[in-house]
């Protein structure tokens, strides 16, 4: 089996990165293997969500789950496809799961596609905005659970419902008036594939191709193995670098064309590489490009 530079203290243990969210120390990290997982199955406080769809969970998940589809999550408001819940509806939603903000939390999907990849990135950046701490990745997903013959199970876990109130992260997040203020100063980091940060191709939701002004690239296809597991840490640390540089005091703005990929480098930096001020802009070129004001590179 392929071992991962992230693999360095504990036979079992994830990517000890070490690096605190704002505000809070983890106690657990951003990213867990599945050999961590089923060593830690019955970690008091730990919470196991399965983002996938429901018949898709029903068929079979990581004993113990529970289940919250992603769209949940990131959903639809206007014409912006990628949005996160109103903080009522997203704390209720938080609660009946069963969180608290002392859970120790480990998000899963599927590993088909990059996009769905994606998706388990997005649901815990969103968790992250709702205050939780302990909010981890299960590093190849259900796929690899499967693939490594690990117990599956078919129970539906009953979550126990239970009030929320966090404290929203609106650090993590900045709006189009943010960006057009500041863009001249900030790290503009375009997570797209290359043909469409420069100009080549676009989605049919984006009004017109091209890239905000100053925009540097780095795909977030590029943060995954050819298995849909993260790279180690070094190799992260090489392409961050050579995308935005080595000075960690910078503001990084994360933008896609509809939010759902930009969480994943915005995670790595601020978790994993010790970027501080990193933050999404997840109206992203969707909101950008149908504003016939706002500045663009073609």
């Amino acid at each position: 089996m392929r071992k991962h530079g992230w693999f360095k203290i504990l036979p079992l243990v994830l990517f000890l990165v070490g690096l605190p969210a704002v505000g809070a120390a983890r106690d657990i990290a951003p990213i867990v293997s599945t050999a961590w997982l089923q060593a830690n199955l019955s970690m008091p406080g730990l919470v196991i969500v399965d983002v996938r769809k429901v018949e898709q969970y029903r068929e079979g998940h990581v004993p113990g789950a529970v289940n919250a589809f992603y769209r949940a999550w990131a959903f639809k408001r206007g014409d912006l496809y990628t949005e996160i819940p109103e903080e009522d509806d997203l704390f209720d939603l938080v609660g009946s799961i069963g969180l608290s903000r002392d859970s120790r939390v480990v998000v899963y999907g599927r590993t088909d596609t990059l996009r769905e990849c994606f998706h388990t990135t997005r649901v815990a950046c969103t968790m992250k905005y709702a205050g939780l701490v302990n909010v981890a990745i299960l590093d190849g997903g259900f796929n690899k659970w499967v693939q490594e013959k690990r117990a599956v199970s078919q129970t539906v876990t009953r979550a126990e419902e239970r009030p929320y109130k966090g404290a929203v992260r609106k650090d993590m997040f900045v709006n189009k008036a943010y960006v057009l203020k500041n863009y001249d100063r900030l790290v503009l980091l375009d997570v797209r594939e290359p043909d469409y940060f420069i100009g080549k191709r676009k989605l049919d939701c984006i009004d017109q191709a091209g890239r905000l002004p100053g925009a540097v690239n780095l795909p977030t296809s590029w943060a995954f193995t050819p298995e849909r597991t993260f790279k180690s840490k070094e190799q992260l640390t090489v392409l961050a670098e050579a995308a935005v540089g080595t000075d960690r005091s910078k503001e990084i703005i994360t933008y896609c064309d509809t939010g759902q990929c930009c969480p994943t480098w915005a995670l790595i930096l601020r978790e994993i590489l010790g970027y501080p001020n990193v933050r999404l802009y997840d109206g992203a070129l969707q909101e950008w490009m149908h504003d016939p004001q706002a500045p663009v590179i073609k």
